[in-house]
């Protein structure tokens, strides 16, 4: 069958949490392919005002999915236009500063594969 199963896979895993200001919930279920090759990030206190979701598809790969759901938020907080509190230029130029080399450094990568 390859990449997909002759059913899906409907067991779903569920996650709540908050913090003072919000209260959130998600819900991910792998379906027909035969790993679950999305992420997500759910964190409720990025910094004193701000709190971060992030849902990661696999079309860059699972790991790449992975790796985003771990380390992109960090890389949001090194962002000189966000500590300023330009969203409008932050956005756009985080995402291709990703694109550096420099960007996410090598020992982050080691590993990857064991995270959930």
């Amino acid at each position: 069958m390859g990449i997909y199963l002759s059913s899906p896979k409907t067991e779903k895993f569920s996650e709540d949490g908050g913090n003072g200001r919000l209260r959130y919930g998600l819900s991910s279920m792998q379906g027909w392919r035969a790993t679950m090759e999305d992420a997500h990030a759910a964190i409720t206190d990025l910094d004193a005002t701000t709190s971060f979701f992030g849902v990661y598809n696999c079309h860059g790969g699972k790991v790449v999915a992975k790796f985003c759901s771990k380390f992109l938020h960090q890389q949001v907080l090194k962002n000189e236009e966000y500590a300023a509190g330009d969203i409008g230029t932050f956005c756009p130029e985080s995402i291709l500063q990703n694109g550096r080399d420099d960007a996410w450094p090598e020992e982050r990568l080691e590993g990857i594969g064991s995270f959930r």
